[in-house]
């Protein structure tokens, strides 16, 4: 919902049904957050942009992040840096059950509804509130370019009075510094995960050849008829 139809859904009916009468003031975008804590409890991905990494970087405290972040290959074919919500505890019936695959982690796209890793339910706290991300300081305002909306109509937050026009302002500006923000990581992103990826392939490549030279002959030639095995199963699975 745009930030203009919620000026009007709030506002009521705008235009009384006499058409003598005129019309009704729209009544402004107001937002207070009331600490209800539901846009943490299950928030989903949260995307990282590059003034989050400056931000934690000048505060010494981007170390604290790095166990949670990743990178999420989006079902439209884009790519996200994100904040990866943490799996749900186990049931009891499923705490006996075979231990799972530690290399094999849960999916993203089955985390969409989970909260943020580091929301503390209990306690109903943010536990790095004063370095949270951009994307939580703009919530639940956002800008695409040309308009601003709203993507969470039932925040409570939503129309709760006190909401000065300095605060407006810095609102607004922060949800046109998300977009300007995210749209550079998104541009980065794919380009750094192509380098750093050629340059893990070529180092393990080199370490591949340091340690062939360092083989002797008989180990070179118990290598080969290992190669040389597998290839005629596989050839044999073939024609099978």
């Amino acid at each position: 919902m745009s930030e203009e139809e919620q000026e009007n859904q709030d506002s009521g009916n705008d235009v009384s049904e006499d058409k003598g009468e005129e019309e009704k003031p729209k009544a402004k975008f107001t937002f207070k957050c009331t600490k209800c804590n539901k846009c943490c409890a299950a928030r989903g991905p949260i995307p990282i942009t590059m003034w989050d990494l400056e931000f934690w970087a000048r505060n010494n405290v981007l170390a604290n992040f790095l166990p949670y972040l990743e990178i999420y290959n989006k079902p439209d074919g884009g790519s996200d840096l994100i904040l990866k919500p943490l799996p749900p505890p186990k049931k009891e019936d499923e705490k006996d059950a075979k231990p799972e695959d530690p290399f094999s982690p849960v999916p993203i796209d089955e985390l969409l509804d989970e909260k943020c890793p580091l929301y503390n339910a209990e306690q109903k706290q943010c536990l790095i509130y004063e370095n949270r991300p951009l994307s939580c300081r703009t919530y639940p305002l956002e800008f695409d370019g040309n308009k601003f909306s709203v993507v969470d109509v039932d925040c409570p937050g939503i129309g709760e009075e006190g909401m000065t026009k300095e605060e407006l302002k810095e609102m607004r500006d922060t949800a046109k510094n998300m977009l300007y923000e995210l749209t550079r990581m998104r541009i980065a992103l794919p380009v750094l995960n192509q380098l750093i990826s050629k340059t893990f392939m070529m180092d393990l490549m080199k370490q591949q050849m340091e340690a062939m030279s360092k083989m002797s002959d008989e180990d070179k030639a118990k290598l080969d008829e290992i190669f040389k095995k597998g290839s005629e199963e596989s050839h044999d699975h073939k024609h099978d």
